[in-house]
């Protein structure tokens, strides 16, 4: 039988993550429901369903509607502070451009070129512009005819690249005419976002912090409180199988979640993450002030995630 999902998560995910949250194991939700233990496996590992007459019963006993717990309510996230991995690379080729702003003030705009295989963002179009205004440049070419066919190329660009292209193809410009760097970060900016721009101003400081430094302030984290220790049981799973339930994770819920969690749940998370992902949630985490309700709810939903991502099979119980 087909399981009954709602929105990125199986039914058993649903279930798993209730059960969790009530520290109960499967046994002991069984013998309250008065059925065998090997039912309540079957569930969560969307073997099978529950009757319609148990979905009363379960929706009695963890105190939620039926529509809840198959998913039929949708409570819309507001993802503050939200990140992604296009918009991490909008912001490292952003820092590729910025120091090209740099070398071309202190050494000349022909200088540049000499920076293309020390590029970090991994923008091959911008390899490929560098060198192409710059070769138009030594033909006493006009700027803005050299920059509308670099925009052509622009639009022949995989639709995925065209965000960067875009970009790449406007700071250049700017950095031929001389444009100060504070100007250059809000274009830059312009293009990434809102939520970035308070840290985009920030990124040179980022840069300063490395990898490590950042995961061990883990170290000496403790859970928010007893009731925050839902994702312990993660301390134990591997990193591909955290990596598959990042990816469908936002990062609002990621980081309430995170903030409850023990230093070792957090580091287990934050070390599969890009490094400016990295840097990213754990600003959010050093800023976050919502209420345990809210860390309890984002545990869960990982939860729920971690059944389905891990082949739906439970994660281990930490009790």
């Amino acid at each position: 039988m087909e399981s009954i999902k709602y929105p990125g998560v199986a039914m058993g995910g649903k279930i798993y993550s209730l059960r969790m949250a009530k520290r109960m194991s499967q046994e002991q939700l069984a013998a309250v429901l008065n059925i065998s233990p090997a039912a309540v496996s079957k569930w969560e590992r969307n073997l099978s369903n529950p009757s319609i007459e148990m979905l009363w019963v379960l929706a009695d006993f963890f105190e939620c509607s039926i529509d809840e717990l198959v998913g039929r309510t949708l409570i819309p996230v507001e993802k503050v502070g939200s990140y992604d991995e296009k918009k991490l690379r909008l912001a490292a080729i952003g820092e590729d451009l910025l120091k090209c702003s740099e070398i071309s003030r202190s050494k000349g705009l022909i200088a540049m070129e000499a920076y293309v295989p020390k590029l970090k963002g991994g923008s091959r179009f911008l390899a490929f512009a560098i060198p192409y205004i710059l070769n138009l440049y030594m033909k006493q070419m006009e700027s803005e005819e050299a920059f509308r066919f670099l925009e052509n190329y622009v639009t022949t660009l995989p639709e995925a690249e065209q965000p960067e292209g875009n970009m790449i193809a406007a700071v250049l410009r700017k950095i031929y005419a001389g444009e100060a760097p504070e100007i250059l970060q809000e274009l830059i900016a312009s293009y990434i976002g809102m939520d970035y721009r308070e840290k985009n101003g920030r990124m040179s400081g980022m840069l300063k912090h490395t990898r490590q430094e950042i995961l061990s302030t883990c170290n000496d984290k403790k859970m928010y409180s007893d009731n925050t220790n839902l994702l312990e049981a993660f301390v134990h799973v591997g990193d591909f199988e955290i990596q598959s339930i990042l990816r469908n994770l936002d990062n609002l819920t990621l980081t309430a979640a995170l903030v409850g969690a023990s230093g070792e749940v957090a580091r287990a998370f934050m070390s599969n993450l890009s490094d400016r992902m990295l840097y990213f949630i754990h600003e959010d985490m050093k800023q976050w002030n919502g209420t345990e309700e809210e860390m309890i709810s984002a545990q869960k939903k990982v939860l729920e995630l971690g059944n389905f991502c891990l082949n739906n099979e439970p994660a281990p119980c930490p009790f």
